[in-house]
């Protein structure tokens, strides 16, 4: 007789048939029916981008030189002889040619005009009489020499003698502005010392330095645009092209004449000369809109239909509106919003603003 199964026993051998049914069940049905794999599908969105239509313009192209405002003319009025100062101008006044800047002691040079005009005028009696008798044949031609001889003589004691008493006055040589007086009243002055210093501001002329490479873009009588530091600008016309070379710059000097009959320009005033070189295509476009390329070339980001494309560009101006640049083409659509987003060749979904 058989001994009895425990139960644990015969719980393991039921659990372990019925596993060994269910693998074999599965076994089967996987045979019998093919289940297909799913395939999972990842769709990635376009990146949106806002874009523009910029159209070319006609531009000029300026050659900025930058440059300072010189006075026409710096004078520094000296005396031909000495004497004290008795009489000057205020110093910042506006003088008209001729008009007395400095005035000397005239001291003794009334007195020796008078006596240089008394003297002659007594050679030119002697002379008259002399020639009278002369002409009847009771004096010598020797004689008449003589006498011609003392009256030029006496004449051109005159005229040193007025010429002294004129240089006592020293007058401005043009119209233009006491810069600086360096005399008080009482002071001695000499040859060597100057009175004061007079500059002449119209017109005023613009100077600046152009390298050699641009130098020969520039042409005498040329019209220019002078724009100064506080934004007001003018015109003027080239004066003056060095025809050497700064030495230690290699830059050549050029000078622009600008007319200033206001007196508003100053002497040392800092301004740009905009010499206009040729007639070029550009677009004008916000400077936010400029990047780099991983070459570090300067471009934009413009799209043929929906594809990023970088371009090259050169800037040529910079102002209050914009910048104006060359190497687009004629009509280029310009991303203005995302391009930061997207790099050259991607595709995106386009949005235009006007």
């Amino acid at each position: 007789m058989l001994k009895k199964i425990p139960v644990n026993y015969l719980s393991a051998i039921i659990i372990f048939v019925l596993v060994i049914a269910w693998i074999f069940s599965g076994s089967l049905n996987s045979n019998d029916e093919s289940m297909p794999a799913a395939t999972e599908i990842i769709i990635e969105d376009l990146i949106s981008v806002r874009a523009k239509n910029f159209e070319a313009q006609n531009k000029t192209y300026f050659l900025t030189v930058r440059g300072r405002a010189e006075a026409d003319k710096v004078v520094q009025l000296r005396p031909k002889t000495s004497s004290t100062i008795v009489f000057t101008v205020e110093k910042g006044s506006f003088v008209k040619k001729d008009d007395i800047i400095c005035e000397l002691d005239p001291e003794n040079r009334i007195a020796a005009l008078d006596e240089a005009n008394a003297s002659k005028n007594k050679a030119q009696l002697q002379f008259d009489a002399i020639k009278t008798l002369s002409d009847e044949g009771y004096r010598s031609d020797n004689a008449v020499a003589t006498a011609e001889a003392a009256l030029k003589a006496s004449i051109a004691r005159v005229e040193m003698a007025s010429n002294e008493l004129k240089n006592v006055k020293m007058r401005s040589p043009f119209d233009g502005f006491v810069e600086d007086v360096f005399l008080e009243l009482g002071d001695l002055i000499t040859p060597t010392t100057p009175c004061a210093k007079i500059i002449k501001l119209n017109p005023m002329i613009i100077t600046g330095e152009v390298t050699e490479k641009n130098v020969d873009k520039i042409n005498l009588d040329q019209e220019v645009n002078i724009n100064f530091i506080d934004k007001s600008s003018m015109t003027g016309k080239i004066s003056f092209i060095s025809k050497s070379a700064n030495p230690s710059t290699r830059t050549y000097k050029i000078e622009s004449t600008v007319d200033n009959m206001s007196g508003v320009i100053r002497e040392g005033l800092s301004a740009d000369i905009l010499v206009p070189i040729s007639q070029v295509q550009a677009h004008l476009i916000p400077s936010y809109l400029i990047s780099l390329n991983d070459d570090g070339d300067l471009g934009v980001k413009i799209l043929n239909e929906q594809t990023v494309l970088f371009n090259d560009i050169q800037i040529i101006e910079d102002t209050v509106e914009g910048l104006w640049v060359t190497g687009l083409p004629k009509d280029s659509t310009i991303i203005t919003v995302g391009q930061e987003y997207v790099v050259s060749g991607q595709n995106v979904e386009v949005e235009l603003v006007n």
